[in-house]
């Protein structure tokens, strides 16, 4: 039995690796269009502010790793031009016939249909790139950054701790808008300004032009002088493979899988970026470009070709980031995504302490909770603070109600760990989750 995989990042190596763990006879083949394997874009934004500087800590595994512990067949730079029933072809003239195809290419940037003319413009997205651009942006003085989602905050971050200039410029009136409310969104705007970082806020941006050796971003808003760009604009599905083979495309964009991560023809599979999965609070398709996401697709894919069957059920949208020393989480829906799917949304927000007030070392965390009024089901929750392991730890928890569908009674009654040198006696989920249960 010969398996092809064409991409090698999270979802395509799981899925080869689980299919060699459990099937030590089949052929397994990934095809990698780049010099890189299992590699983490999220640590894009920490190379460029100078965390690390070897270049192999990209790769969870290498390569030869890869082909020599696991029996993979790891072919590096080489991509599939032509996919058809039963084969494909690469730029290297290779033709492979396969029993199963694995596709998991990914996602690739989301460009504005602007005009952009330069050589300074940069987007932020394979580890491969990250050299040339780490180059290129520490020898800029200003930089202004399209886009306030998790990249361009995360890349804002790098830049300052470098000493640049940033101008961050974006159509909404806060950032992080599809994950986080207008009030939870102001208190990131806030630490955003108070770090340095220019905002330039319900701006579209027009065009991107290069002048006198300068690059220039035009809004309807106001015209900006920089020496590169970064566009941080989002990224979309990378489905041109899929739509040769005439694949079902989903409502989101992304390539119609189902549980067990089958396309709509037999024998073809799909995860990770590429691919669309289910919301598990709205119950619709939804798209959820993450690595965690992309690992567990990519096992679940894995399990199912080697005859282990195995359901991938969705995903609540959990995500999390960091600015300076404000760590940004949130999961399910936002208010204005719950009433736009029909759900009687009320929400309640709390500060708290983290730790008992007579232990040092106290920090804060603010809990948004998003319920439905119908059934009283936890339908979003947001979580910032200054203590990241506790923001984590907070989410996560959340997410896992979530995803089964519990109430905030649920919550409230959940028993939770107490030690006053991490937690107060009346956590603050629980504080939160009270808040509902008054009358």
């Amino acid at each position: 039995m010969r398996i092809v995989v064409i991409g090698g990042g999270a979802a395509g190596m799981s899925a080869a690796s689980r299919i060699r763990r459990l099937r030590s006879d089949a052929d397994v083949i990934v095809l990698e269009g780049s010099s890189m394997v299992s590699h983490a874009p999220c640590g894009i934004p920490y190379y460029l502010e100078g965390l690390f500087d070897n270049y192999e800590l990209f790769m969870h595994y290498s390569p030869d790793y890869f082909r020599s512990a696991r029996g993979i067949d790891v072919r590096l730079n080489e991509t599939v031009i032509e996919v058809g029933w039963n084969y494909v072809r690469t730029n290297r003239g290779s033709k492979l016939d396969w029993d199963y195809l694995v596709l998991a290419m990914g996602s690739v940037p989301s460009i504005p249909g602007i005009p952009i003319i330069g050589d300074r413009v940069f987007t932020i997205h394979h580890p491969a790139d990250a050299l040339r651009l780490r180059d290129a942006l520490y020898s800029a003085g200003t930089i202004g950054i399209v886009g306030t989602g998790y990249v361009g905050i995360e890349v804002a971050e790098a830049l300052r701790f470098r000493g640049k200039d940033v101008i961050m410029i974006g159509r909404s009136n806060y950032p992080l808008r599809k994950s986080l409310d207008e009030d939870i969104g102001n208190i990131v705007k806030n630490e955003l300004i108070k770090h340095g970082v220019k905002l330039q806020l319900n701006e579209r941006v027009l065009e991107v032009n290069n002048q006198g050796g300068k690059q220039v971003i035009i809004t309807d808003g106001g015209r900006y002088v920089v020496d590169a760009v970064v566009l941080a604009t989002g990224v979309r599905p990378n489905v041109e493979l899929a739509k040769q083979l005439n694949l079902r495309i989903g409502e989101t964009g992304a390539v119609w899988v189902d549980g067990h991560m089958r396309t709509s023809i037999d024998n073809i599979y799909a995860a990770g970026d590429i691919a669309e999965t289910r919301n598990l609070i709205t119950g619709k398709p939804y798209w959820h470009p993450f690595g965690t996401t992309a690992n567990k697709m990519g096992f679940v894919t894995g399990s199912n070709i080697a005859g282990r069957p195995m359901v991938f059920p969705g995903v609540v949208g959990t995500s999390m980031t960091k600015f300076m020393n404000l760590y940004i989480a949130s999961a399910g829906l936002t208010t204005q995504e719950a009433v736009k799917h029909g759900f009687r949304a009320r929400s309640v927000t709390i500060t708290a302490r983290t730790r008992a007030r007579y232990y040092p070392g106290d920090g804060y965390v603010t809990i948004k909770l998003i319920v439905d009024e119908s059934n009283m089901r936890i339908a979003g929750a947001q979580v910032i603070g200054d203590n990241g392991s506790y923001v984590l730890g907070k989410i996560d928890v959340l997410a896992a109600l979530m995803a089964r569908g519990s109430t905030v009674e649920d919550l409230f009654m959940t028993d939770l760990a107490y030690l006053p040198a991490v937690t107060q006696v009346w956590d603050p989920l629980i504080i939160a989750a009270r808040q509902f249960l008054r009358d």
